[in-house]
């Protein structure tokens, strides 16, 4: 009789458990295409600058992507993570990075790391767009197609 209770109590809770909303499906399309695009955006030089120099070294971990909505100006991916490139003078893995990568015109990479991205900001915007705990995280790992290699336009 008390086993009975309390299954009739744990199903009442768990049907009456908010249901999670689906990822909005354009900004699962978004974050898919730019992160496809972003070897090519950060591996390949654009205007003089490379942003992550030796790009086909690079590697990458746990890269999530989140969004945010405005009414008036456009929706914002934001792709979050880790790097670890080689520096281009020692030849060597400079260790493990968080970044923050916000594609657009001009795409934008923030890390603390000097020499790679923009640095002199990086730890307030890492904070700002990846830290505050009111991101709005898409479901999945981005990290495979950011370690695709820079190649033809997707």
């Amino acid at each position: 009789m008390i086993r009975a209770a309390l299954l009739a109590t744990a199903l009442s809770i768990a049907l009456a458990a908010p249901a999670w909303a689906a990822d909005p499906t354009d900004m699962v399309e978004a974050a898919r295409t730019y992160a496809l695009q972003a070897p090519n955006t950060l591996g390949v030089a654009r205007q003089g600058q490379t942003q992550i120099p030796n790009y086909t070294e690079a590697q990458f971990r746990g890269i999530r992507a989140n969004y945010k909505r405005f009414e008036v100006v456009n929706d914002r991916i934001v792709f979050c993570g880790e790097v670890n490139v080689k520096d281009p003078k020692t030849n060597a893995y400079t260790g493990w990075t968080r970044f923050a990568y916000l594609p657009g015109d001009p795409p934008i990479l923030v890390t603390p790391r000097p020499g790679l991205g923009l640095r002199e900001v990086g730890p307030q915007v890492l904070h700002n767009v990846c830290d505050t705990g009111q991101e709005t995280w898409l479901d999945g790992d981005y990290t495979a197609p950011f370690q695709k290699k820079p190649g033809p336009p997707v």
